[in-house]
């Protein structure tokens, strides 16, 4: 299967060799002098829409095209362009959660990773360059092998009270228990002797 991911025009130049840059603007990018499909562009009139209406035009031009035929048209390590920022409101990512959902492929930025990438419903000027960290993100469990120690154990943010992961004898709470007990017993035989 073949790879397809989206850039910006300002990062052309930074697009190894292997990669096949496609513009998908309306208007031609005066520093970019490669291929265009345009087909996948927002019409000139969107362009002086609200962000509603522009939306519904949209996915309407995309409703009314075929996915495969799309993907069969793209080369390999194809690199569909816009002029918009990283996780600013771009059609390049409507385009790309397009693919994703009618293809069932993944679509990522260039240089990146697919989860670091706003939904588009979330792309706006507050997230324009950042990176998505999505939050729910489910930790890889751990293996142990035997007992770790109690410092291991909080460093490993585990949490709640795993006793058969650590050595119980090494926490605070015990040792000061277990260091009473033994000024209690000494006392106790100290006074028998």
């Amino acid at each position: 299967m073949k790879k397809i991911y989206t850039s910006y025009y300002a990062n052309v130049k930074k697009l190894s060799p292997e990669m096949v840059p496609i513009g998908i603007s309306q208007g031609n990018n005066k520093w970019f002098k490669g291929q265009y499909m345009k087909e996948l562009a927002p019409t000139w009139p969107m362009l002086k829409m609200n962000q509603e209406d522009y939306d519904k035009e949209f996915f309407k031009i995309l409703s009314k095209l075929d996915a495969r035929e799309i993907y069969d048209n793209l080369p390999d390590n194809a690199v569909l362009l816009c002029y918009e920022k990283f996780n600013d409101k771009c059609h390049r990512r409507a385009v790309a959660e397009w693919l994703e959902k009618e293809l069932g492929i993944e679509v990522c930025e260039y240089g990146l990773k697919r989860e670091e990438s706003f939904p588009y419903a979330e792309c706006c000027e507050a997230n324009k360059g950042k990176l998505r960290k999505p939050e729910n993100k489910e930790q890889p469990k751990q293996e142990y092998q035997g007992k770790m120690s109690f410092e291991e154990w909080m460093k490993s943010g585990i949490g709640g009270t795993r006793p058969d992961l650590f050595d119980v004898e090494q926490l605070p709470a015990v040792k000061a228990r277990r260091a009473s007990m033994k000024r209690e017993q000494e006392k106790k035989l100290g006074g028998l002797v």
